[in-house]
């Protein structure tokens, strides 16, 4: 480095240093031009001169000491940082000195941005965010289609035999993995100490039955140990698991010696094989595409060998059970993989002669994760982003009105040689503060929101992966700048532009109702209107489908109804290796009776047993047991033969799930000397029976013929928006593994469930209970996405109408006050009061009727999108778009009272002699 360099370096170190030492280097220049001072006065009185003569000497040749001052401090420091720093204590109390324009903008961002980082969080974390595996777009989802169930399913689970034809013979594949969810009974040793101690019995915990290629295909590797072997999936030899992160950490707090040690998993010693990175997290995969998972999402624990049983093996067509996933090959596009994929599986069914026809339907990994939930995420999106939109357009018409306001300041400046570009530079750093504090608050506001946002969005998949980052926040706060940046830059260019020595003739009234001026606000308020008529109109028709599903007839009775589910997965109630399709073990079947049957008895002993039942499925979990209906007096045409829901169910089953029987009778205790009965659902009856009544027929069901005792109403309880047909069976045919008590009664909740729990481990306690609640609950569970969507939306449909409220009223008032003068001279040539105001008003509804019109042509786009989003209800509703209307003029109507009152109450001396 040459000696001219480190001079310049040097130099620049020393002013930096001056920025921090400045008051101490302003006494020291100070006290120097003192002693300067006073050597030149004592130099002129030497001279002869008095002493004030030789101050005024010493002075006019020393010159002006304020600008000696600046000079030096010019060359010891940075001018620029030093302007800047005073143009920002301008700024700042510029915005000090304007409370009330500086609270609104700054609360305005705040809202707009907080709303929009908060929203789009969730949009992130459940459709945005990349899943934890290698190259997750080229992961899919494999599932049948079989043309005589299309009416039932469009898409089903796959068929083990159609998936190792699949894997077997494809070549757009790497590989393929199959699995099936599962419920483990997990403890850490098989001691129980007390009955009504929770944490002393097994808890279950979902978890998967995964084929060996399941992770490879994923492309995830464990943190410790392997993964399965092809030799685990045989039955007997797969008593081995993989834990996920948090259950390594549950189970054996992080012990690293993990390996080979053992869970008690549903009453089987089993050995830990395997510990997952904690990134990974694998998503619910429903067994039917578009199936509720009741916010139960990235559950998974636990993971077992796929064991490849006899049942599995013998099933060639039907058996639709099982889900599969595959890895593409690099290069190869979806359609590739459906083309080759849906011949290879037609093929099997013609060389197999199968009785069905079947295809296979390839979907990405991510849109069958959230695909039913990208269209109600992007438009909660798009209604926060309409509320941010009408914030800035109210915050444009803040600025143009401070630009008026301070228009004679701006040009004064001027007029006195100030620098246009000094003056831009203070504007932009007041828009500059504004948009910090905005974009702070916004950060705060979206803060604050998480955790209730996250309760409301608890049913969305992936919803673990939602949150706030220091990236996302930090782009908060520069969105937020730009924008106030970017509104306030153009107020700021147009005052600039005119004329100093034109704009000091004229007032701010005539400023600010020039042509332009009004357009521009009229245009503003039109945005407005039209973004507010269309929120509010998606917004009613969201709240009046959500209250359809709420108020529609069910039914069924929810109130005072607890549900206890029980999971009876220990080795004496299970058959070999977990075979649902063996039902000839006739011991477990027993065991699973005599436990259900002692349960039933002491659960209607408890204080306040109205009615006690169970099922084998938990009320509004959606479809199961798919089952076709045959007549022995009849067969119907190929793929018409109806399709019914099979529920497993006790006496007393009516009773206490309040469903009305339209015919006939419940089941008996009678009954289980001889279980070959049933009862239908009222659809089932007619679609099995369409030429008379079903009552006392003959169904046939796996070849076992059974007589229809009863008919009850169509009740809900698979799913709140379908009344599926559905066969009731006596729980003794088929005992389930996962009964769920019922019990109708007067006492609070809170002790029924406990007294629930003990019953049941009183008998058994090695019977894992996960779910212990009301069936309110469970109904509220149901239907939280939609809760969560009408919720969000009526938020912002609030927020969008107090918005056009406020740029309506800010508008008129502006308005209005920059007319008073126009008013006052009215009234004195003879005007009344009231022409005044249709005046006003008719201004006034230019842009309003206009934002009206062009809102109506933007929802009309908006429904038709959410058109798959809405339950019994137009996308087209009258009575959603007359109240929207109705309550926007209403609003409208307020917000101009204030405005028009200061009309009729113009003074015209008063206004007058203002000028």
């Amino acid at each position: 480095m040459n000696r001219h360099t480190s001079g310049k370096w040097r130099s620049l170190l020393g002013r930096t240093l001056a920025l921090f030492r400045k008051r101490e280097l302003d006494e020291d220049l100070d006290e120097e031009l003192r002693s300067h001072l006073a050597h030149a006065v004592e130099e002129n009185v030497r001279q002869g001169m008095t002493r004030n003569e030789a101050r005024r000497q010493a002075m006019v040749r020393f010159g002006g000491v304020a600008q000696t001052r600046e000079a030096y401090r010019t060359q010891r420091g940075l001018p620029v940082l030093d302007t800047l720093g005073f143009d920002l204590r301008y700024a700042f109390r510029q915005l000090r000195k304007s409370p009330g324009f500086t609270g609104t903008v700054v609360l305005t961002l705040t809202l707009g941005i907080g709303a929009v980082t908060a929203v789009f969080s969730v949009v992130q974390g459940v459709l945005l965010h990349p899943y934890p595996f290698r190259d997750p777009s080229r992961v899919v989802v494999l599932r049948e289609t079989v043309r005589e169930l299309e009416k039932l399913s469009p898409l089903l689970p796959v068929n083990y035999l159609h998936y190792a034809n699949l894997r077997k013979n494809a070549h757009t594949i790497e590989d393929a993995a199959i699995f099936q969810n599962d419920g483990f009974s997990v403890a850490v040793d098989s001691e129980v100490a007390n009955a009504s101690d929770e944490s002393a019995h097994p808890r279950e915990t979902e978890g998967l039955n995964v084929s060996p290629t399941f992770f490879s295909v994923l492309g995830v590797t464990p943190i410790l140990g392997r993964t399965f072997t092809d030799e685990e999936t045989q039955p007997g030899k797969d008593n081995e698991a993989i834990l996920t992160w948090p259950a390594w950490q549950r189970y054996f707090h992080g012990d690293p010696s993990v390996l080979n040690r053992t869970l008690r998993i549903d009453g089987v010693p089993t050995a830990i094989v395997g510990v997952l990175p904690p990134s990974f997290r694998f998503p619910v995969v429903s067994m039917l595409p578009n199936e509720s998972t009741f916010g139960s999402t990235d559950r998974y624990e636990i993971f077992r060998p796929f064991v490849v049983n006899s049942g599995v093996l013998d099933e060639t067509d039907g058996d639709y059970d099982y889900l599969a996933i595959a890895r593409l090959h690099p290069g190869v596009t979806m359609a590739q993989a459906q083309s080759e994929l849906d011949g290879l599986d037609k093929a099997y069914a013609v060389t197999n002669k199968l009785g069905s026809h079947v295809g296979v339907a390839v979907e990405p990994f991510a849109e069958e994760i959230t695909g039913s939930y990208r269209k109600p995420l992007w438009m909660l999106f798009a209604a926060v982003f309409a509320v941010l939109l009408m914030a800035c357009v109210n915050l444009a018409n803040l600025q143009i009105a401070r630009g008026v306001a301070r228009s004679h300041e701006t040009m004064l400046r001027s007029a006195l040689g100030a620098d246009k570009m000094r003056l831009l530079r203070g504007l932009l750093l007041e828009n500059l503060l504004l948009g910090v504090a905005g974009g702070l608050g916004g950060v705060l506001c979206a803060l604050a929101a998480e955790t209730t946002l996250l309760t409301a969005a608890a049913s969305l998949p992936r919803v673990n992966e939602v949150h706030l980052s220091a990236p996302m926040l930090a782009i908060a706060v520069l969105v937020s700048v730009i924008t106030s940046i970017a509104f306030g830059i153009f107020p700021a260019l147009r005052s600039l532009r005119v004329a100093p020595q034109s704009a000091l003739q004229m007032n701010s009234g005539r400023v600010a109702n020039t042509r332009d001026a009004a357009n521009a606000r009229r245009v503003l308020v039109a945005v407005e209107v039209a973004c507010s008529v269309t929120l509010l109109i998606v917004t009613a028709l969201i709240t009046r489908s959500f209250a359809h599903l709420l108020t529609q007839e069910r039914h069924f009775n929810a109130d005072h109804l607890m549900m206890a589910k029980a999971e009876l997965s220990t080795p004496r109630y299970l058959n070999s290796q977990h075979d649902y399709h063996d039902h000839a073990n006739n011991a477990t079947n027993d065991a699973r009776n005599a436990v259900m049957d002692r349960a039933l008895e002491r659960l209607r002993s408890l204080p306040g047993a109205q009615a006690v039942a169970l099922t084998g499925t938990l009320p509004l979990s959606g479809d199961s047991m798919i089952d076709a209906v045959e007549r022995p007096d009849y067969n119907f045409p190929p793929g018409q033969t109806p399709l019914v829901n099979r529920r497993y169910v006790s006496p007393g089953y009516f009773k206490a799930m309040g469903i009305p029987l339209l015919e006939g009778r419940e089941f008996a205790a009678s009954d289980e000397r001889d279980p070959h009965v049933v009862i239908l659902s009222e659809k089932a009856a007619k679609t099995a029976f369409p030429d008379a009544s079903a009552l006392g027929r003959t169904i046939l069901r796996n070849g076992q013929k059974f007589t229809v005792v009863g008919i009850a109403a169509d009740a809900r309880i698979n799913d709140l928006k379908r009344d599926p047909a559905i066969c009731f069976v006596p729980y003794w045919a088929n005992p389930p593994y996962t009964p769920v008590f019922l019990v109708r009664s007067a006492e609070p909740e809170k002790a029924l469930g406990p007294a629930m729990r003990n019953v049941i481990w009183n008998i058994d306690p090695d019977v894992s209970i996960p779910t212990v609640m009301s069936l309110d609950m469970q109904v509220s569970e149901s239907v939280a996405t939609d809760r969560f969507q009408a919720l969000l939306l009526s938020g912002f449909g609030a927020a969008a109408l107090f918005l056009a409220v406020l740029g309506i009223y800010g508008v008129l008032a502006y308005s209005v006050s920059m007319r008073t003068q126009e008013f006052g001279i009215r009234i004195a040539l003879g005007s009344n009061r009231s022409g005044l105001v249709r005046l006003v008003l008719r201004d006034a509804s230019y842009p309003l009727i206009g934002g009206i019109l062009i809102g109506l042509l933007a929802s009309a786009a908006a429904t038709r999108w959410i058109r798959s989003l809405l339950y019994e209800t137009s996308a087209v509703d009258p009575w959603a778009v007359a109240m929207s209307l109705a309550l926007l003029l209403i609003a409208a109507l307020v917000a101009s009272l204030i405005p028009l009152r200061k009309v009729t109450k113009v003074d015209p001396m008063q206004a007058l002699r203002s000028e």
